[in-house]
């Protein structure tokens, strides 16, 4: 009899254990429901974006014929790809989790609306809508960002980074052309003193230019070293560009150039020395593919030193020495 009573004991006990640890238990939590921070916004509305940091000038792109310019910047066209992904990633953005309300730690946030810790105010004007403004914020450690809106004090974090170079510059389309190595023929140069140097191949195959003006009994210093003067046209970008009518360049250029295809296009400019740097006008621009020339006419580029170089080229610089 005790020991029946004893076994009873044990299993009243288990369950007594086992229905308080269930009275116990954590709440299983709802998973937060997922909301977009611009519900409803809709890219193709937006007319223009405009970038305001503190201590900078403000930063702003409209769209114009189905295209990005800045109009600040005589119209110049502006970085299509970097302006899409950022309207992209507001129209998709959600709440990930609601932070502070407390005004005294926006600062330390980056998302007061002025003085120390002040945001990166964001506004996205629209056709037809009011504009929408948004303070960007310190980007989170787990990922995401910090944003409010001007007047709300919740801070949100979303789930997007939203890329908001500060850099004017990183908000243009800085590509002057995008000529494939394999499509050029021919590269000249031409010195103000009369000297020429072309480099030229006659056949796509060829993995490498020759130099029309090598004496017969000189050698290149290496095989591809004509090479250099063709390929900065694959990708050669701007440090700075400017209206013509706002540059004044004194005298000859440091030198002319002129670019063939084996697909008959041809280019045509000049490279001045400004201020220590290389300006570089192209003149003329005939038969290139969409996409490969995107210098305008009537605009002087700055271009890096090691790109002038890689263009700017003698013969002696490139042939062997003589033992």
């Amino acid at each position: 009899m005790q020991r029946k009573s004893l076994m009873l004991l044990v299993v009243l006990a288990v369950l007594l254990g086992g229905l308080y640890a269930w009275l116990q238990r954590e709440p299983e939590r709802a998973p937060a429901k997922e909301s977009h921070y611009f519900p409803g916004l809709q890219v193709q509305q937006v007319s223009a974006v405009k970038i305001q940091r503190p201590g900078q000038p403000d930063i702003r792109v409209a769209r114009q014929d189905g295209r990005w310019v800045m109009p600040a910047k005589a119209d110049y066209t502006a970085a299509g790809r970097l302006i899409g992904d950022l309207l992209q990633d507001l129209a998709q953005a959600r709440k990930v989790e609601a932070k502070t309300r407390e005004p005294g730690n926006f600062a330390q946030l980056e998302l007061a609306e002025q003085g120390p810790g002040a945001a990166v105010r964001l506004t996205l004007e629209r056709a037809g809508g009011a504009p929408l403004e948004l303070l960007v914020g310190k980007a989170s450690q787990q990922g995401g960002r910090l944003v409010r809106q001007p007047g709300d004090n919740q801070v949100w974090l979303i789930d997007k980074d939203l890329r908001l170079p500060p850099d004017e510059l990183d908000w243009l389309d800085r590509r002057v052309t995008s000529i494939p190595f394999e499509k050029i023929a021919e590269v000249a140069v031409t010195y103000p003193q009369g000297e020429t140097l072309t480099v030229f191949r006659d056949k796509p195959e060829e993995p490498n230019l020759r130099v029309r003006e090598l004496p017969k009994d000189a050698k290149l210093a290496y095989e591809a070293v004509a090479n250099g003067m063709g390929t900065p046209f694959g990708q050669l970008t701007f440090a700075d560009a400017a209206p013509l009518d706002q540059v004044q360049f004194n005298g000859a250029p440091e030198l002319t150039f002129s670019l063939k295809t084996f697909d008959g296009a041809s280019l045509l400019g000049q490279v001045h020395e400004q201020g220590g740097h290389p300006w570089l006008i192209i003149d003329s621009a005939k038969g290139f593919a969409d996409g490969q020339v995107q210098a305008r006419a009537g605009w002087a580029y700055r271009i890096e030193d090691f790109q002038y170089k890689a263009l700017a080229r003698h013969l002696a610089e490139i042939t062997a020495k003589k033992p």
